[in-house]
């Protein structure tokens, strides 16, 4: 039983296509979980946005992986909030009730300069496990949903992705808690491109088709940028890498004939080609993973909260979530 936050999951029309807008059960839950995914992404991109633009130390530190970091943060919280809007304004306009998790926003802010420190949060970003296996991953030939398994780039576990105080300006301490920002970045982000892509074949209503492949692309477009710039990110202190490793550099010459694009390349925004379809057909570039085990709902909300970024929230916030992502993975295609 759901408590009272879990009201809006109910709406009329539920059982095959909804008279106020055609939508299938199916395509209703789809858009209804990537609202509340959407609405997520935006809480913990707002966090981001704030010490990006307003916090000096945190700042310098993602000068470090690129001059324009601050900038892109900025840009990828815009396109957040837009997809939360605009998939509950949606689902509006098909006689749908719009998702809400405000009853769950109870998190302390950070306090910091630039934070918003009297905000409450949806998401927690103090102390983080990022997943940073999709850097092997996506510079490899193989494919998780074959069932392989890649090593993380870097062991960043329990660590804050942005800073609760005012810290010095070039300290190991900024900078750690910088290059854990940014590889969260990209560790959301690409988590973002596999959940659209996965919905693909579900989707039935081709209106939600082409909101699904229009919001996943940007998603992609995010997620190249993020692993570019990740990449660059220095090993801290900078004379060990005892706290963040040294990465692995591109090579400064590539032989005839070879390719270009190491696996462990770190100067690469492309996929490498992979597997896909069947092991039997060519090497193909494109977002892994995206089977329903690996990519979709449930295996998203899976990771988000292994990661860490729901601590502290309530037993009705993840009983409603999962409930979400269990009824968008139900959804089969009618046509």
């Amino acid at each position: 039983m759901l408590g009272p936050g879990a009201g809006w999951l109910a709406s009329g029309g539920l059982a095959g296509a909804d008279p106020g807008g055609h939508l299938t059960r199916g395509d209703a839950a789809i858009l209804r979980f990537l609202a509340a995914a959407e609405i997520l992404e935006t809480d913990l991109w707002q966090q981001y946005n704030e010490v990006a633009l307003g916090n000096p130390a945190f700042q310098q530190g993602l000068f470090s992986l690129d001059e324009d970091m601050p900038s892109y943060v900025n840009q990828n919280t815009r396109d957040e909030i837009s997809h939360a809007q605009f998939i509950n304004a949606y689902l509006v306009s098909k006689g749908q009730r719009p998702v809400s998790l405000e009853h769950f926003r109870k998190r302390p802010s950070s306090q910091a300069s630039g934070a918003v420190k009297a905000a409450k949060r949806l998401t927690n970003l103090m102390n983080l496990t990022v997943d940073t296996s999709w850097y092997t991953r996506y510079r490899g030939q193989r494919n998780p949903d074959f069932g392989d398994t890649f090593p993380q780039i870097a062991n960043l576990v329990n660590l804050p992705a942005i800073p609760n105080s005012d810290l010095p300006l070039g300290s190991d301490e900024a900078q750690l808690i910088a290059n854990t920002a940014g590889f969260h970045f990209a560790t959301i982000e690409q988590g973002g491109s596999s959940l659209y892509d996965s919905f693909i074949p579900k989707a039935s209503n081709l209106e939600v088709l082409r909101i699904v492949t229009a919001i996943g692309g940007t998603e992609i477009q995010h997620f190249e940028v993020w692993q570019d710039k990740a990449g660059i990110a220095p090993p801290v202190p900078a004379d060990t890498g005892a706290l963040f490793p040294v990465l692995p550099h591109a090579p400064d010459q590539t032989p005839n004939g070879q390719d270009p694009a190491e696996p462990i390349d770190t100067n690469q925004i492309m996929a490498r080609p992979c597997e896909f379809i069947s092991p039997q057909l060519p090497l193909c570039s494109v977002i892994r993973p995206t089977s329903t085990a690996k990519a979709e709902a449930v295996a998203e909300e899976k990771g988000w909260t292994q990661s860490g970024l729901f601590n502290g929230q309530t037993d009705e916030f993840f009983a409603v979530l999962f409930e979400l992502a269990e009824q968008a993975d139900e959804d089969r295609r009618t046509f």
